[in-house]
C-alpha cells in the first residue's frame, strides 16, 4: 500500500512512495477530526485503450472541513508484472473544478498533490485529471482510499470517512468476444492491436487475466486444434500457483493452474500455441469446474486465425485517401474539385488545385519500406507525390505518373493535383501494395458555348419572374464552366426586360425553392445560372428574343446564344383539357393536359394556379396513375400535365369537370366553365378476333345455303 499526502508539508518524506500522497488541507485550526462527508468520485471508473495510448479519468476529492490537517488518500496500484517503469502508475495534472481549494500538478509518479483550502470552514473539493499510458496488454488499476484514521475521527461519520474508488484501465485488443470481455489480450501475433492472427506454422500468445480478486479457483486451459507450447504466469504476489499438466504427462491434454483468494486483477497467465501446420484457426479455452456439481464454466475463449505472413504488408481495408479542394490538405471531409485548366505558377512551380492525403493501414506491424507507391493521372492535369503536405518541399516527383517507395513517402503521404492546360475529367489513381484509391478532378476552360432553356413563362404584369430562363456555359471540350459571368440582352424591351448579368454556379443546386413566379429558385447543374425576366403589361405581343453573351454589350460578345421566351397574362381566359392521343390500347400510358391561355390567346404566365378548377376532373372509367388534377394547378409553361393509364376494357373514356372561380388566375370568361374530353380504348387483338368470327359466320351461312341447294336437286327432304 502506497500513500499520497494531501497535506501542505514537505514532499521529501513521500517522494519515494510510488503514486504518492493526495493531500487535502481544509484551512481550519488543527484538530483530530479533519473532514466529514468525504467522498471520491471518478468521471470514468473504467477505460479501454490501445497499448501505448494514454487513458484518462478525473478524480474529485471532497468533504466538509473540520480542521486544518491532512486528509491522506492511500493509493494502491496493480499492473502486469512485465510493465515498464513508466507504466507502473498514473500521473496527475494540476487541479481543476476547485472549490475553496487549490491544487498543484503532480508531474510524475511519486509526486505530491496538495489541494489547499482557501476558506476556514465549510465544503471543499479538488479535482485532478489522472493519466496512465500502458506499455503492455493487460489490466491496470489504481485504488484510492480516504481512511477513517487519516481523514475523520468523528464517531458519527465512520462510513463517510473512508470512501474508496478504483480506476481500471484495460490495454490492448480484447480477444474474448463480446461475452467475456477484457479477459484475453493477444501479446504475440501479426495484428495484436486490432485482432489476433498468426503465421501458418508459427505461434501466437494470448494473455489470460482479470481473474476474480477474492475467489480461489483452478483454471483448465485447452485448445480445439493446434498445440499448446507453454503457459507462463505473471504476477507480483505469487497469486497464481505453478502450472500442472492436466493429463500428467504432456501439454497435449492442456494444463491447469490455481489462483488464491487475494489475486491481483493484473495477474496473468500467458498461453502460447502453434497451429501444427494444418488448422485454419486455434481456439484457446479456459474453464473452471464447480466443486460441488462439477459443472463446467467458460472463463474465456480466444481464437487465433492462421494464415500467410502479412507482416509489413499494406492493409487495404483500413487504408484511406481523402481529397480537399486546395493546394494543401487540411480536412477529412471529402471535396468535389472543379478547377480552371489554366496553370498558376509560383517560383517556377505549378500550384495544385487538389490535395489528397493517403494514410496506409498496416496488416501487421510497420509497412515494409520497399513497398511500391505510385500516383498516376489520366485525362488532364499532372500530379505531385510528396511526403510533405505541399508541392514545394522536396517533392518526390511531378508528372502524369510518379513512383516511389514507402521508404520515401512514409505510411502517410500526399498526392497533389495540378492543371496542365487541358480540359476534362482527370482520373487520379494511387496504388500502394494491395491498396488502390481513385479520385476525379474536373478541369475547365473559358466558356465557348451557351445553352438556354426556358423554365417559366414570365408574367406580363411588370413583376419579375425569377429563374425564368436557365443558361449553362461549357468550354471547348464541353466541360461545364463554373463562375462564368453571362450577360443578357432583350430584343424588345416593350415586351420584357432581363437582368443584366449573372454568374454560373460552382456547386450544383439539387432542389427547387421559393414560390412561382416571384421567388422561385430552379435546380441548377454546375456551370448554369437562372435569369430573371420581367414581362411588361401588354397584350399585343406574345414573345421576346433574349440573347446571352460573354460581354457587357451584345455587339462585343464573342460567345452567344438566344432563346425565344413567351410572355402571358396571369389570368386565363380559356382552359382546355386534352390528351396526347385519341385512342389507346388497354393499360396504355395517357398524358392529360390542362392548357391555360389569356385573352390574347397566349399561354399564361407561370403561377401556382389557385382555384383554377372547381374540383378534380372525373372519368367515366376507372384509371390508375396520378390524380386528375386538383383545385390548384401550377403551370410553368402555360400547361399542367398528369399521367394516368387507360382501363383494360374497350370503349370510350370521358373526362369531365368545371373551371373554378378564382379571380387572380381566371378571367371572368374563364370561370365556372364546363370541361370535357373523350378518348377511346381499343383492344386490337379483340377487334381482330371479332372480325374473324364474323367472317366464319358468313362462311357457315353460305355453306348452309349450298347444302340446301344440293339437297333440293337430289330431292332429299
Amino acid at each position: 500500500m502506497k500513500t499520497i499526502s494531501l497535506k501542505k508539508v514537505s514532499a521529501v518524506a513521500v517522494a519515494s512512495l510510488g503514486f504518492g500522497l493526495l493531500s487535502v488541507v481544509p484551512a481550519q485550526a488543527a484538530s483530530a477530526t479533519v473532514s466529514t462527508g468525504t467522498s471520491i468520485t471518478l468521471s470514468a471508473a473504467t477505460s479501454t485503450v490501445a497499448v501505448g495510448t494514454a487513458a484518462t479519468t478525473t478524480a474529485t476529492f471532497a468533504g466538509t472541513a473540520v480542521s486544518a490537517a491532512a486528509c491522506t488518500v492511500a493509493t494502491a496500484e496493480t499492473f502486469p508484472s512485465d510493465a515498464g517503469a513508466g507504466a507502473q502508475g498514473a500521473t496527475a495534472a494540476a487541479g481543476s473544478s476547485l472549490t475553496a481549494a487549490s491544487l498543484a500538478a503532480q508531474a510524475t509518479v511519486g509526486g505530491t498533490i496538495a489541494p489547499t483550502t482557501t476558506g476556514t470552514s465549510g465544503a471543499w473539493s479538488a479535482s485532478s485529471v489522472l493519466s496512465w499510458t500502458p506499455d503492455k496488454p493487460g489490466v491496470y488499476t489504481v485504488t484510492m482510499t480516504m481512511t477513517t484514521a487519516a481523514c475523520s475521527t468523528n464517531a458519527a461519520d465512520p462510513a463517510a470517512g473512508q470512501p474508496t474508488a478504483t480506476w481500471t484501465v484495460y490495454a490492448g485488443y480484447s480477444a474474448g468476444g463480446t461475452t467475456n470481455t477484457n479477459k484475453a489480450f493477444p501479446t504475440q501475433g501479426l495484428n495484436i492491436a486490432s485482432g489476433w492472427t498468426g503465421v501458418a506454422g508459427g505461434q501466437g500468445t494470448v494473455r489470460i487475466t482479470n481473474f476474480p480478486t477474492s475467489t480461489a479457483g483452478t483454471y483448465y486451459v485447452t485448445t480445439d486444434t493446434g498445440a499448446i507450447l507453454a503457459g507462463t504466469e505473471g504476477d507480483a504476489g505469487n497469486d497464481i500457483a505453478a502450472t500442472a499438466l492436466t493429463n500428467g504427462t504432456n501439454l497435449a491434454g492442456g494444463f491447469n493452474f490455481a489462483i488464491d483468494s487475494s489475486t491481483s486483477a493484473s495477474a496473468y497467465m500467458d498461453v502460447t500455441v502453434t497451429d501444427t501446420g494444418s488448422p485454419a484457426s486455434t481456439t484457446v479455452t479456459v474453464r473452471t469446474f464447480n466443486a460441488t456439481t462439477g459443472a463446467s464454466s467458460t472463463f474465456v475463449a480466444a481464437t487465433i486465425t492462421w494464415g500467410a505472413n502479412v507482416a509489413g504488408l499494406v492493409k487495404a481495408s483500413t487504408s484511406a485517401a481523402t481529397m480537399n479542394a486546395a493546394a494543401t490538405w487540411s480536412s477529412t471531409t471529402e471535396a468535389t474539385v472543379l478547377a480552371s485548366r489554366t496553370a498558376a505558377t509560383v517560383s517556377g512551380a505549378i500550384t495544385p488545385v487538389a490535395a489528397i492525403r493517403v494514410v496506409l493501414g498496416q496488416e501487421a506491424g510497420a509497412i515494409t519500406t520497399t513497398t511500391a507507391v505510385t500516383a498516376a493521372i489520366t485525362g488532364a492535369g499532372a500530379v505531385y507525390l510528396n511526403n510533405d503536405n505541399d508541392h514545394t518541399t522536396s517533392a518526390l516527383g511531378f508528372g502524369s505518373s510518379v513512383s516511389s517507395t514507402v521508404a520515401n513517402t512514409g505510411e502517410t503521404f500526399y498526392v497533389l493535383v495540378a492543371p496542365n492546360g487541358t480540359s476534362g475529367v482527370a482520373t487520379v489513381t494511387i496504388t500502394a501494395g494491395t491498396y488502390t484509391a481513385t479520385k476525379t478532378v474536373t478541369f475547365y476552360g473559358s466558356a465557348a458555348s451557351y445553352k438556354a432553356t426556358n423554365v417559366l413563362i414570365p408574367t406580363a404584369n411588370g413583376v419579375a419572374t425569377t429563374d425564368a430562363v436557365l443558361v449553362c456555359a461549357a468550354d471547348s471540350a464541353g466541360v461545364a464552366v463554373p463562375g462564368a459571368t453571362i450577360y443578357a440582352y432583350s430584343g424588345d424591351t416593350t415586351v420584357a426586360t432581363v437582368e443584366t448579368s449573372d454568374s454560373t454556379v460552382s456547386s450544383a443546386v439539387t432542389t427547387e425553392s421559393g414560390t412561382i413566379p416571384t421567388s422561385f429558385a430552379a435546380k441548377k447543374a454546375v456551370g448554369c445560372v437562372g435569369f430573371d425576366v420581367t414581362g411588361l403589361s401588354q397584350t399585343t405581343k406574345s414573345s421576346v428574343v433574349l440573347t446571352f453573351g460573354n460581354a457587357a454589350t451584345q455587339a462585343t460578345s464573342t460567345v452567344t446564344t438566344t432563346s425565344t421566351v413567351n410572355v402571358g397574362s396571369v389570368a386565363a381566359t380559356t382552359v382546355t383539357v386534352t390528351t396526347n392521343k385519341a385512342t389507346y390500347a388497354p393499360g396504355e400510358k395517357m398524358t392529360v393536359t390542362l392548357t391555360f391561355k389569356d385573352s390574347a390567346g397566349r399561354l399564361v404566365g407561370a403561377g401556382v394556379g389557385t382555384g383554377t378548377l372547381a374540383a378534380a376532373l372525373t372519368s367515366s372509367a376507372s384509371l390508375t396513375g396520378e390524380a386528375l388534377f386538383a383545385t390548384a394547378n401550377e403551370s410553368r409553361l402555360g400547361v399542367t400535365e398528369i399521367t394516368v393509364y387507360a382501363p383494360l376494357a374497350q370503349g370510350p373514356v370521358i373526362f369531365t369537370g368545371k373551371t373554378g372561380t378564382n379571380a387572380t388566375y381566371l378571367a371572368t370568361a374563364g370561370r365556372d366553365v364546363a370541361l370535357t374530353a373523350t378518348v377511346t380504348v381499343v383492344d386490337t387483338n379483340q377487334t381482330s378476333l371479332l372480325t374473324q368470327i364474323d367472317a366464319l359466320n358468313a362462311k357457315i351461312v353460305a355453306l348452309n345455303a349450298l347444302i340446301a341447294k344440293i339437297m333440293k336437286k337430289l330431292g332429299v327432304k
